[in-house]
């Protein structure tokens, strides 16, 4: 009986042998690239399983300023790897190096399972001395930064979108060049120009552990890359690093955190540099700050009736002509300002509300579209940003994100008094992004004739040669007299002499022409709009400006100072 059961549990343990013998033989030689219903590759999860990695660059094209410098930084650093913690290795050289104490360098390994970034800004002295050690596991390399990068809003943000960048580029996806960790562009130049971003692998430190986290077989760190000396692709964007410093500064300085600045090239009509409050958090990219103020509309408040006095203008109204500028602007009672009677420029300078409503009254009777006419003729009468046929894309722009202009927001509104008043002077539903204002001065600076606004003038190829280039482009065949253009400057230039920019911007390095507005935004509201557009030099134009406050409190003239201390830099940057 004993033998009998002894011979049992015999068998017993004979076939648990032969079937885990049977389960070796299933996952080690039969199943190892198709193991179970949902077909694992179990040589690859092995691998992965005993891989640590660090992407070091993943491998999105990048976007370079107008003299080819990156406008994402990359930051020298010093990349550590967790195996360091169980291993001698010269922590006390590494840390004199780095000017850090060991102890603080040993403590950063704590918790730490994935290779991490220790310390940024290295200089290229400790970069060289550090990686002169050969220590596996610790490494200086340039690290691409993204922490607060000039040109946030213009440049745009990337996340990944398995389901989006499958739809997108099912081609790629098929071949395997892409996967659900790859990032689309959401916003900017990110978005307008992904499809030549778009990455199509990126470069990795990577090495294969055991089970202590140390290297396998003692073998080093490697960095794997599928990029070539082609790809990515570089776009290659108008703006100027320095110059959209000095925006970025004017209007953080000045206190603006609602609102922002565009400044456009008036020879070329390229964006040189563009700055939105407020801040754009690359972390939370569809949070507060994600949009791009500057290229959304806006009540423009009597900026807008710089297009009444061109209409007017090409009407043949005589510059002698008065109106009664102590009316408000119905006329039917007295104004808030007591002006007295000025002629057509004057009444311009000062922003005379009655003046423009009265004009805007009698030029809608001769032609009821003389303000779309008028504006297309400015270069605002749809979006501004330059677009065109770019391979299959049909209507290719480089600013994804601007809003259409609006003027009125029917056609009954041309025949009733009120709105048309409303409308004069940039209120009721008239909407303009602050690019299109910064367009529509360039187009008057440059002697009228409107031209789409670049901000991308090439993609290049990974070894600086030219894949292809974006022409300028007109934006629109009519345009005004040399007549009509050169009393609009006059009359813009009148305004910082004797009119309402004359306190603030009169005694500036540069002369300047242009347009103060404020725009109201109802009773209960307790700020408004404050605008200043223009253009600078007057005598010789080389830049027109735009500067926007959308949270103007009484006695704030925050607009004004940041136009103030643009042009005064951009003076300093050509001494």
């Amino acid at each position: 009986m004993r033998r009998k059961r002894m011979k049992g549990i015999g068998i017993l343990f004979l076939c648990g042998f032969l079937i885990l013998i049977g389960r070796l033989v299933q996952l080690q030689i039969i199943e190892t690239e198709s193991y179970s219903k949902q077909n694992i590759n179990l040589i690859e999860a092995s691998i992965n399983q005993r891989t640590q990695s660090y992407v070091l660059d993943d491998g999105r094209g990048t976007l370079l300023d107008k003299n080819g410098t990156p406008l994402s930084d990359t930051t020298p650093s010093l990349v550590l790897f967790p195996f360091l913690k169980d291993r001698e290795w010269p922590i006390e050289v590494v840390a004199s190096i780095v000017n850090e104490s060991p102890n603080k360098l040993e403590k950063a390994f704590e918790g730490k399972k994935q290779p991490f970034i220790y310390k940024t800004g290295l200089s290229v002295q400790e970069m060289e001395k550090i990686n002169q050690l050969s220590t596996p596991g610790v490494y200086a390399v340039f690290k691409p930064g993204v922490e607060g990068q000039l040109a946030g809003h213009v440049i745009g943000s990337v996340r990944p979108n398995p389901e989006l960048v499958k739809s997108k580029y099912p081609d790629k996806w098929d071949e395997g060049l892409i996967d659900e960790n790859t990032k689309m562009g959401i916003s900017g130049l990110q978005l307008a120009f992904d499809p030549f971003l778009l990455s199509e692998g990126d470069t990795t430190l990577l090495y294969h552990a055991d089970r202590q986290g140390n290297p396998l077989l003692g073998l080093d760190v490697k960095m794997f890359s599928t990029s070539d000396s082609f790809y990515p692709l570089q776009i290659k964007t108008t703006l100027d690093l320095d110059i959209q410093n000095a925006l970025e500064r004017a209007v953080d300085e000045s206190g603006i955190t609602n609102g922002g600045a565009v400044l456009i090239d008036i020879e070329t009509n390229n964006l040189s540099g563009m700055v939105s409050r407020p801040l754009f958090n690359t972390e939370d990219p569809l949070g507060a700050g994600a949009v791009n103020q500057m290229l959304k509309g806006y009540f423009p408040g009597s900026v807008f009736k710089t297009v009444v006095l061109a209409a007017a203008y090409e009407q043949g109204v005589s510059t002698s002509r008065t109106f009664d500028c102590d009316r408000n602007l119905y006329r039917d009672g007295p104004g808030n300002r007591e002006l007295g009677t000025l002629n057509l420029k004057n009444s311009f300078a000062v922003s005379c509300n009655a003046a423009f409503t009265e004009l805007a009254e009698e030029l809608i009777k001769k032609d009821p579209n003389f303000m779309e006419k008028t504006a297309e003729k400015l270069g605002i009468g749809s979006t501004v940003g330059w677009e065109d046929l770019l391979y299959h894309y049909e209507d290719f722009k480089q600013f994804p994100d601007e809003s259409n202009p609006v003027f009125f927001k029917s056609e009954k509104d041309k025949s009733v008094k009120k709105a048309i008043d409303q409308t004069a002077i940039g209120q009721l539903n008239v909407k303009l992004s602050p690019l299109a204002i910064a367009n529509m001065m360039s187009t008057i600076a440059r002697g009228g004739e409107p031209k789409q606004v670049r901000v991308v003038s090439d993609i290049l190829y990974r070894n600086h040669s030219t894949f292809l280039s974006f022409n300028e482009k007109s934006a629109g065949k009519d345009q005004l007299s040399n007549k009509v253009v050169k009393s609009l400057q006059q009359s813009l230039r009148e305004v910082v002499v004797s009119g309402t920019g004359r306190s603030y911007l009169s005694d500036l390095p540069f002369d300047v022409a242009g347009k103060s507005g404020t725009a109201e935004l109802g009773e209960n509201v307790p700020y408004d709009h404050q605008w200043f557009a223009g253009y600078f030099p007057y005598d010789s134009p080389r830049y027109a400006l735009v500067v926007v406050d959308f949270e103007r409190k009484e006695k704030q003239y925050r607009a004004y100072e940041a136009f103030s201390k643009i042009v005064t830099q951009l003076y300093k940057n050509e001494r």
